[in-house]
């Protein structure tokens, strides 16, 4: 890492904050990389270079918004016929499909807002949200605001621990995993609570109509 960063305080600010761009954008699009180093490395560099914190954050706020933006309207240009054919070959009918689309629909904004703010599942939820028909105001501003929380966020750190920036990278390779893990069993614990509290009340309700009938 060290050598990285001497390369990148010899390297012209415009061609980092392309780099930021090319990766936020490319990321957001669905490609799979890995933007908390980056973004981590480059705040650090913020502080004893000539590169601008503000200036980097835009940058990574507008690219990560308009890689969103990307993915979004493949999914809802092609993206339908890419799932059917995913359905067909894992054996779904269409039902499910469309249950799935009825439900993303309602509920998948908030999948958006939170894959903007959390590392590894950030590439993967705007291409559903295309081929699903969320509205796409509603898309764009969560979008929008996942993304500034996180960009400005990694930046900040970045900048805050300075030299020490590594810290913040090791400690979420180590933990996010776990936490991500941890997170899904709470999910899930909470809906299988609440449907057997719902069968309750639903049974309860039942027994006393039938009581008073």
């Amino acid at each position: 890492m060290h050598t990285v960063i001497q390369l990148l305080l010899h390297t012209s600010p415009l061609l980092i904050y392309l780099i930021v761009a090319v990766a936020l954008a490319l990321e957001s699009t669905g490609i799979p990389i890995v933007n908390s180093t980056l973004l981590l490395c480059t705040g650090a560099l913020a502080t004893y270079s000539r590169l601008n914190v503000v200036v980097l954050a835009l940058v990574a706020l507008v690219a990560s918004i308009a890689g969103a933006c990307c993915a979004y309207l493949i999914g809802a240009r092609g993206g339908r016929r890419t799932m059917l054919r995913f359905a067909l070959f894992f054996h779904l009918d269409r039902h499910k499909v469309r249950i799935f689309e009825r439900w993303f629909r309602k509920y998948g904004i908030w999948m958006v807002f939170a894959s903007r703010i959390i590392p590894y599942i950030r590439p993967f939820t705007c291409f559903p949200a295309g081929f699903s028909h969320t509205h796409f105001a509603r898309f764009f501003v969560s979008v929008a605001l996942g993304s500034l929380i996180w960009c400005t966020s990694m930046l900040y750190l970045g900048w805050s621990l300075g030299r020490r920036w590594e810290v913040a990278l090791y400690l979420m390779q180590r933990y996010t995993v776990p936490v991500l893990v941890l997170l899904v069993l709470l999910v899930i614990l909470y809906s299988l609570f609440m449907r057997f509290l719902k069968k309750r009340i639903a049974a309860r309700l039942q027994r006393l109509l039938t009581e008073n009938g």
